[in-house]
């Protein structure tokens, strides 16, 4: 079964945030999770050099793409800032990430 996430915010969750492998493998049990998109609040992770390298690591052993919300990005100014590996995209990524999967976690409040 493949597994679509979408991380609205991680703020309330920064305690419980060792490592996002841990953190993604402890709400998933052994599904395949096809993509992360961060939206909203949760594209502040780009920010911070080392959660950016450890989110990039993640999702490089694991063969996960990592999508960042256009809109989120533009409105707290940051678009300057997002790494280039980062795909940066609308909305219309979310939705055919709903689509094309068994399954779709959401984390974090918007």
């Amino acid at each position: 079964m493949t597994t679509f996430v979408c991380i609205n915010s991680l703020s309330d969750l920064s305690n419980d945030l060792d490592s996002p492998k841990k953190f993604i493998k402890e709400r998933l049990s052994g599904e395949k999770v096809s993509g992360l998109f961060f939206y909203s609040n949760a594209v502040n992770e780009f920010l911070d050099e080392a959660r950016l390298t450890e989110w990039l690591d993640y999702s490089s052993s694991e063969e996960i793409p990592v999508y960042a919300c256009r809109n989120s990005i533009i409105k707290r100014n940051i678009s300057e800032k997002i790494s280039p590996l980062i795909n940066v995209v609308g909305l219309g990524q979310l939705i055919e990430g709903v689509l094309n999967n068994k399954k779709t976690i959401v984390i974090g409040n918007l």
